[in-house]
């Protein structure tokens, strides 16, 4: 074609079949494109057979015959058919699952001879991971079920034979054990109660009175509180150490410090009152001797914590179930109400009939306190319808438990306080025997081996026995999230703890609105433990009275019920039978952020 050429008389039709421009050739090329593009929502229907082993490895077919010698044909990847399935049976809904989307979703391709659309190299898609998968669905699927490999079998017995050898192990003679030489004993004191019952000003004024804590530091916490448009949580501050406590105005955490009367020497566990918190509330109340149940007596806040779904009630029934017998009921903030003898008389009246009929607690003693104004609480007050002890010589009138230091080891973590490759440093209470420096110990239930390296109670103790809250910090080689609060430090030999899934309870249930029946699920507290459960089995009833068996195999629990249940917990839990170590047999069941019932554990049941 000319450059000057005239285009006034032009035929554009015959233009248009001119030899050199071909449209529908340019059109074909440009569909051709889209070919080499991966795109994940159009995957052929072969896309399975292509995952597998004999789709991939099938001979091409052979091209068929073209009019166009030009055209460039591509075979598909495989020839076997979409619904064709391996020889081995695969449920269809895995393969569905495992595989690209499904048959129904994909869009048919506009040219027959087109390519399938298949994955790049450099898809995102991970191909020989699912190839894996499905491989390992086929060799499943061909297998007979009893030859089937799985590491979590191999796992399972692997740790299975492990306890078997700790516990078959000869236990090393233990040097003879020198009591140490102490003028006081020891004493783990809870203070717990409905929130904002005043518990942590009341610990702070009688620590300020015991002259622990100086004035120099309250009238600085006075001032900061003061700033902060909270004047009167000044002595709260004393126990409320952490910046979040302060602010909010909440206890959340158990708050820790020790002081000394003229009998006991005192380790302080105040405790948070909100509900959100009782599980830390459980884990402090699994460490303690005796408790102190705080009641806020002005009106209309007993009946609020007391009737209307507050936490009185609930924490008076764990400190029993948990094993603390001793209690003081201080009726706090009778200032509020000019020290009405009436008001205090009807506090107790109704918490007497609950502490004895409902809760189990023999004698619970009541005084008249202000931890505000800190009447009642170190010295004697002058009132005339009251003329008993003040809260320190109730206090001091408390009687330590005996300490099991000749029994085996068994050391409750509560706190996990630094975690590295090769170290770890934790806190907990030893309930049983007695630990120092370069012990072997077990931390189960992950049965990871570990060295003492360090070990010191609240005084500066190395050599620590039972009953002291220490500072541990072992030697080994410690996976992440291997040992958490609730695991238990033991040794080897035939007075080890075996953990295991499932346990026999004898338990009593609280009031609930829902019967406990078979197949249940509620969550266990013991000791600093907290897991999910399952109540398996409901075995037979009992009549409180005299223990007989009512009925076997009972359809439901109802509230006040005595019964022996099984339950399994969905992984291995450091818990022992009561007659073993009572602070690790006793169990308690919150569902739906209740306490639904509580109990002691009976037989372990440990796989065969």
């Amino acid at each position: 074609m000319s450059r000057h050429r005239n285009i006034r008389n032009i035929n554009l039709e015959d233009e248009m079949d001119d030899d050199y421009d071909d449209y529908d050739n340019y059109e074909d090329e440009e569909e051709s494109e889209s070919l080499y593009t991966y795109d994940r929502n159009s995957l052929s229907a072969n896309y399975y057979t292509y995952l597998t082993d004999s789709g991939r490895n099938s001979p091409a077919p052979p091209a068929p015959p073209s009019s166009n010698a030009s055209s460039s044909y591509y075979p598909p990847v495989s020839t076997a058919a979409p619904t064709a399935g391996p020889a081995s049976a695969v449920p269809s809904s895995i393969v569905r699952n495992l595989t690209a989307p499904s048959l129904q979703q994909q869009k048919p391709s506009k040219h027959p001879n087109s390519r399938p659309s298949t994955p790049q190299a450099g898809s995102n898609l991970n191909t020989p991971k699912r190839t894996q998968q499905v491989k390992n669905l086929q060799t499943e699927a061909a297998s007979p079920s009893g030859s089937r490999v799985s590491s979590e079998v191999d796992l399972s017995t692997f740790r299975r034979n492990q306890l078997q050898n700790i516990a078959k192990a000869t236990s090393v003679p233990r040097k003879a054990v020198k009591p140490r030489a102490v003028e006081k004993d020891l004493i783990n004191l809870i203070v717990v109660g409905h929130v904002d019952a005043g518990k942590s000003t009341l610990m702070g004024h009688l620590l300020h009175d015991l002259e622990v804590v100086d004035t120099r530091t309250i009238d600085k916490f006075r001032h900061e509180a003061a700033r902060n448009g909270k004047a009167s949580f000044a002595y709260a501050w004393v126990l409320d150490e952490t910046e979040e406590e302060r602010e909010r105005g909440v206890t959340m955490d158990i708050g820790r410090t020790s002081f000394e009367t003229t009998n006991h020497r005192i380790v302080l566990l105040d405790a948070p009152g909100h509900k959100d918190f009782i599980s830390n509330m459980i884990t402090g109340t699994s460490q303690a001797d005796a408790a102190i149940l705080v009641i806020n007596a002005t009106t209309g806040e007993f009946e609020t914590g007391f009737e209307n779904g507050g936490q009185t009630k609930e924490h008076a029934l764990l400190l029993r179930s948990l094993g603390v017998t001793q209690l003081v009921v201080a009726v706090n903030k009778l200032d509020t109400v000019d020290w009405s003898m009436d008001r205090f008389e009807e506090i107790r009246n109704n918490l007497t009939v609950f502490l004895t009929r409902q809760a189990g607690f023999s004698k619970p003693k009541f005084v008249p306190v202000s931890g505000f104004t800190g009447e009642n609480l170190v010295k004697r007050m002058d009132l005339s319808w009251y003329d008993g002890p003040c809260l320190v010589e109730l206090i001091d009138s408390f009687k330590a438990q005996e300490p099991q230091s000749d029994g085996p080891l068994r050391i409750g973590i509560s706190d996990v306080l630094k975690v590295a490759s090769n170290q770890l440093v934790v806190s907990g209470k030893i309930e049983s025997g007695e630990v120092e420096k370069d012990d072997k110990v077990y931390i189960m239930p992950s049965v990871t081996p570990a060295t003492v390296k360090e070990c010191a109670n609240n005084d500066g103790w190395k050599h620590c026995f039972a009953g002291d809250f220490i500072l541990l910090t072992l030697q080994g080689t410690f996976e992440p999230e291997s040992v958490q609060a609730g695991s238990v430090i033991v040794r080897s030999g035939p007075d080890t703890l075996i953990p295991a899934k499932k346990f026999e309870v004898r338990l009593v249930v609280f009031e609930i609105a829902t019967p406990i029946i078979k197949g249940a699920k509620s969550e266990l507290y013991s000791h600093s433990l907290c897991m999910p459960c399952t109540f398996t089995k409901l075995i037979y009833t009992i009549n409180k009275s005299n223990g007989e068996v009512l009925k076997q195999r009972p359809r439901f629990l109802a509230k006040g019920s005595t019964a022996v249940v099984e339950i399994e917990t969905e992984h291995d839990v450091a818990i022992e039978a009561f007659t073993s170590c009572r602070a690790f047999g006793r169990v308690t069941f919150r569902s739906g952020g209740n306490t639904i019932a509580a109990g002691i554990v009976e037989k372990v049941i440990t796989p065969q």
